[in-house]
């Protein structure tokens, strides 16, 4: 039987790190500035913009900010998990950011209202990452360097 390593152990972290290929893009300038599979802390992943893991590949994963308050994980080209804001928002000025305490924030508009986050607070410094796990799915986690903790996953 195979050894399933916790979350905080190295190899959990070794492992997760692992599964997300080399191969990245980030689709869209948007406010993140480096072509990665990350949101750094403090950066903004705007609406229309997305950050992508495994590009070309038939695993792809990708994370977006879409044009109707909404936020989107897909897997193999395919919407595997969404959230949208109640009500008939519609714009381009919604935005996701990760705080400093390693929340993943969607906001409204700059100085808006709080549409929906991660209550990740304890990953200070943290990254948003996206990546296509060996196990067959999309994951969205949160990683400092010394910690990496998946908080959504989906096929």
């Amino acid at each position: 039987m195979a050894r399933i390593p916790g979350i905080g152990s190295q190899t959990a972290r070794a492992t997760a790190i692992c599964t997300i290929t080399a191969s990245v893009t980030l689709i869209g300038a948007g406010s993140a500035s480096a072509a990665s599979n990350r949101l750094p802390n403090g950066k903004k992943l705007t609406a229309g913009h997305c950050i992508v893991d495994g590009s070309g590949t038939s695993r792809p994963a990708k994370f977006c900010v879409g044009t109707h308050y909404d936020i989107n994980l897909y897997y193999k080209k395919k919407i595997c998990w969404s959230w949208q804001a109640k009500g008939h928002l519609t714009g381009r000025s919604a935005f996701v950011r990760v705080a400093k305490n390693g929340d993943v924030q969607f906001y409204q508009y700059s100085g808006g209202r709080l549409l929906w986050h991660t209550k990740t607070t304890k990953f200070t410094g943290a990254a948003l990452v996206v990546g296509s796990h060996l196990y067959g799915q999309a994951i969205l986690a949160v990683d400092t360097g010394r910690a990496f903790f998946t908080f959504k996953s989906c096929h």
